[in-house]
């Protein structure tokens, strides 16, 4: 492009020339001072001159005008460039600090089940405690009716004994027992 830009300077300034040079002629020309008598080809390339000049001023003006944006592009680029870096370091403290506080929370709930899992334990052996006490005090309950039950069955037993000796020395015939309708079997 810029190439192709240069090329067509070049002909555009031979074209200039080639117009000068055929109009040789001399030409009142009038300015703010004054006016002057000059060759025709002169007042053509004066006026190509000026402009090329004001163009390069021109050129030069937007050069110095497009470095000092470009510095402060520069500057602003720099800086965007130390926030990016600060970003980063700060998301990578971030993620260390997540996955610190991921591990620690992994610990607590592992140290949680962990302390759940004692308190179960001692809860199971707390009821399977109070469940085999409950079955030796119902044993032992148990074993305390059953001796007395046959205690009481062997005094009953005595009783019997007793009384069936006590009606033996008061029958010593042993006569029979008198019933309801013996009263009227009178002899």
């Amino acid at each position: 492009m810029r190439t192709v830009f240069i090329v067509l300077m070049i002909l555009l300034a031979l074209a200039v020339a080639a117009v000068a040079m055929i109009n040789q002629e001399i030409v009142m020309v009038n300015y703010i001072f004054g006016q002057v008598e000059l060759p025709l080809i002169a007042v053509i390339l004066g006026s190509a001159l000026a402009g090329v000049l004001i163009m390069v001023l021109f050129y030069i003006y937007r050069s110095i005008h497009n470095y000092v944006k470009s510095g402060s592009e520069r500057a602003l680029k720099k800086e965007l460039q130390q926030r990016i870096k600060y970003l980063e370091s700060e998301n990578k403290k971030l993620e260390e600090e997540v996955a610190r506080l991921q591990k620690e929370r992994d610990i607590a709930a592992e140290k949680a089940r962990k302390e759940l899992e004692d308190e179960k334990n001692k809860l199971e052996e707390e009821l399977n405690k109070q469940r085999k006490e409950r079955e030796e005090a119902a044993a032992r309950e148990q074993a305390e009716l059953e001796a007395e039950k046959e205690k009481l069955e062997e005094e009953l037993r005595k009783q019997q004994q007793e009384q069936s000796s006590s009606e033996e020395q008061d029958d010593p015939e042993g006569s029979p027992k008198k019933g309801f309708w013996d009263f009227l079997k009178r002899k």
